[in-house]
């Protein structure tokens, strides 16, 4: 029993980037960042079951739209079952690789990522899968929009900084979350 244990805790860690799922201390801190006075177009990247996305939906105006992106199609049901409870917001669920989302340039006002980047191999060249994708996220995000990121670790801080040719404007720390989190925000 324990031995299955582990291994659950192992498979969390290395597919998902966590342990158990976001404290509602780490989703107040991402999603309370976003300015929800206004339509946005809004894109959610790696879902899981939703934590982000339920918060996302319930603070959203009726103008605004929103993308969950979450490869994993074991998650359906959560996604699924938060769309179909609030028919009147107008939310889609892609399940597939977020950089076909990216294409479309200056589409969304909002990013709100989940990945785990620090499971992608490093950014050594432009040709790195982790920079193709903030490159990505910064493509399709428009003038003055926000970027959000947690990480257990500062660990791609750096990277993220490079793409978008600047210091990251906020990086919060989450105490209250199992792990510990720092928020990163970063504006275009």
């Amino acid at each position: 029993m324990a031995i299955n244990f582990y291994k659950k805790i192992k498979r969390n860690i290395s597919e998902d980037g966590l342990l158990v799922g976001s404290s509602g201390f780490l989703v107040n801190s991402m999603v309370g960042k976003i300015d929800f006075t206004k339509p946005l177009r809004i894109l959610e990247i790696g879902s899981g079951k939703g934590p982000f996305t339920r918060e996302i939906i319930r603070r959203m105006s009726i103008d605004s739209t929103l993308d969950v992106s979450e490869i994993k199609s074991e998650y359906n049901p959560w996604i699924e079952g938060m769309i179909q409870a609030n028919p009147l917001k107008k939310v889609q669920l892609f399940n597939g690789c977020v950089t076909e989302l990216l294409t479309r340039p200056e589409h969304y006002d909002v990013i709100v990522s989940s990945l785990p980047l620090k499971n992608f191999s490093r950014m050594n060249d432009q040709n790195a899968f982790l920079y193709r994708l903030i490159e990505g996220f910064k493509f399709a995000l428009s003038d003055g929009g926000i970027y959000l990121q947690y990480q257990y670790f500062r660990s791609n801080k750096g990277d993220i900084e490079a793409v978008f040719g600047k210091e990251m404007d906020h990086i919060d720390f989450v105490p209250l979350n199992i792990l510990p989190a720092f928020v990163y925000s970063m504006t275009k």
